[in-house]
């Protein structure tokens, strides 16, 4: 039977290299890759040979669809070229070194390893240190050895012409990062949330040319092991303008861009994920203890705005969170940093900035009585406002076990089994007391 072999692509020099592919990004480290091609066929058994993939690609998850033809073998070629697995097989081969020193030896290969090269001459056998050792010859000869993975496939067909399709496949390597920015204004009642998507790319391929699709949601997967995506990628010069589309697919949100992107090898690239969105802010101050603690302590910022309305009403993916502060003469400051959950429409976005200079909170046990099968105690809780403008604070206490609130200065609110609130509002320079007591009993 005639067989026709077809190479699609080989890269006989510098690293590889993907062009138009389609690209799906997962936040597990992975991605799922569509790599147009187009072949010759002739009647009969063709073999295609596709030798650039990336080298965290997942063999098992390989197919070609063909819009003619049927497949009807796959096979992965992993006999890449490794220097050490190289100088095993030349052992009773003959060799030659040389040394740092401009020394020569040459003669039988009879051992190797990380550490040491033995080679056996006519009149000795010479045991040379590897890291001594500048170049190994042998006479062995090797057409085009192998320098990456390929994919091989058996099409048999019954048309004589050029016909497309495309190889699929997972690989690891690939990552993506929401990463927010909200900068307040001086007032710090109103804001401008900048949206962004980073793309990394940690595979040993360029991907050139390529459209971009973004999944938000956790996928089940069944794997060994997991690739731990490293973000250590360098940061690419041309990050795209585009603004993402938001499409509808079910349980999942998918991002597609636009404009094709090109994401070099070890390299992230950053993309706006939506238009600058004005916000209206809500801020307040926390104080959060449990039972017995005693503590005073500037009080945590929290501020939260709804995603709903007229000015942003889309799903926000998980991400880092920055927050920034313009001061009345027109600077601006970090306020700290935060990580964003996946927030649906019709959610509130709530982060913590830090902790406030200006608003302090003290928490005193005033009484505290516990017998064999009760416990007894009187809380003090006082927050004092520095700022020359009003704040909201909210006080959050957890009592754990069977408990009642006896005396409390102010209404409360119940939370859970295990917490209570307390609401205030403090004008400018001043200070509020709350005071209660709890109980619990057992048997």
């Amino acid at each position: 039977m005639k067989k026709t072999a077809i190479i699609l692509l080989l890269a006989s020099f510098g690293h590889a290299q993907s062009r138009d592919a389609s690209i799906t990004l997962y936040k597990d480290g992975y991605g799922l890759v569509r790599q147009p091609i187009t072949v010759k066929l002739q009647p009969g058994s063709n073999q295609v040979t596709y030798p650039n993939l990336p080298d965290k690609i997942e063999p098992a998850s390989t197919f070609l669809s063909m819009s003619e033809g049927d497949v009807i073998y796959q096979k992965f070629n992993r006999d890449i070229f490794d220097t050490f697995v190289f100088l095993k097989k030349q052992l009773g081969n003959t060799v030659t070194a040389k040394t740092t020193e401009g020394k020569s030896v040459r003669g039988q290969l009879v051992g190797v390893d990380n550490n040491w090269l033995s080679i056996k001459s006519r009149s000795a056998v010479h045991v040379l240190n590897m890291s001594e050792v500048i170049e190994i010859s042998s006479d062995y000869k090797k057409k085009s050895p192998s320098v990456r993975a390929s994919m091989e496939w058996t099409v048999q067909s019954k048309s004589n012409g050029s016909v497309g399709g495309e190889i699929v496949y997972i690989s690891g390597g690939f990552d993506w990062n929401a990463n927010y920015r909200l900068i307040i204004d001086s007032n710090e009642k109103n804001a401008i949330l900048v949206s962004q998507a980073i793309i990394f790319n940690n595979t040993d391929q360029d991907f050139v040319e390529s459209s971009i699709e973004l999944v938000e949601g956790d996928l089940k997967r069944r794997r060994k092991a997991t690739h731990k995506m490293s973000r250590m990628a360098s940061q690419s010069d041309n990050a795209a303008e585009a603004v993402f589309q938001l499409e509808s697919s079910g349980d999942f949100v998918l991002y597609s861009l636009p404009a094709s992107l090109t994401i070099p090898r070890n390299e992230s690239v950053t993309v706006s994920l939506y238009a600058d969105m004005e916000v209206q802010l809500t801020r307040i101050y926390l104080f959060e203890n449990d039972e017995t603690a005693k503590s005073e302590e500037p009080l945590a910022i929290e501020i939260s705005f709804a995603n709903g309305g007229k000015n942003i009403d889309v799903p926000l993916p998980a991400g880092t969170f920055q927050i920034y502060q313009r001061t009345e003469s027109g600077g601006i400051f970090f306020a700290g940093e935060d990580l964003l959950p996946q927030t649906s429409v019709g959610e509130s976005v709530t982060v913590v900035a830090g902790r406030a200079f200006n608003v302090i909170g003290k928490r005193t046990v005033m009484n505290y009585d516990r017998k064999k099968k009760s416990e007894e105690a009187t809380i003090l809780l006082e927050i004092k406002n520095n700022r020359k403008d009003k704040v909201n604070a909210r006080i959050t206490e957890h009592i754990f076990g069977d408990w009642v609130i006896r005396d409390p200065s102010r209404d409360y609110r119940k939370v859970d089994a295990e917490t209570i609130q307390f609401d205030l509002m403090l004008g400018a320079y001043s200070s509020e007391t709350v005071t209660y007591t709890y109980r619990k009993e057992w048997q």
